[in-house]
């Protein structure tokens, strides 16, 4: 089943049963609040498909005070990366290992690459 839906920290806290029956396992997302303007999923998932690549990008709906155990749950999950939005940008710098120069520079992040 593909995904359209926007996801919460609550779906992240029981994240195996929220998508146990979804394909291709969702994998990359946008976290933002509000974040259910973003066209990110359709362009993304497009592209994915288009590639043959056997992934989902999803929306997260993540308030601010919500960004860090947010960020945790996605890693424990194995997400592969994901794309901020407001008003995650810049309390996201705090929250990565390391940054590249141009995001030190302007003291936010667009995107993080989650690794184990």
């Amino acid at each position: 089943m593909q995904t359209t839906e926007r996801y919460t920290l609550a779906d992240l806290e029981k994240w195996r049963e929220t998508t146990r029956d979804i394909e291709p396992p969702i994998r990359l997302g946008v976290l933002g609040d509000p974040v259910a303007h973003s066209l990110s999923p359709q362009m993304q998932n497009a592209a994915l498909r288009a590639c043959k690549i056997d992934m989902q990008y999803a929306r997260f709906h993540i308030r601010a005070n919500e960004l860090r155990l947010a960020l945790l749950f996605l890693h424990k999950f194995d997400f592969i990366g994901i794309n901020l939005t407001v008003p995650h940008k810049i309390a996201a710098l705090a929250q990565v290992d390391e940054a590249d120069e141009s995001a030190s520079r302007c003291g936010a992040v667009n995107t993080i690459r989650l690794r184990n």
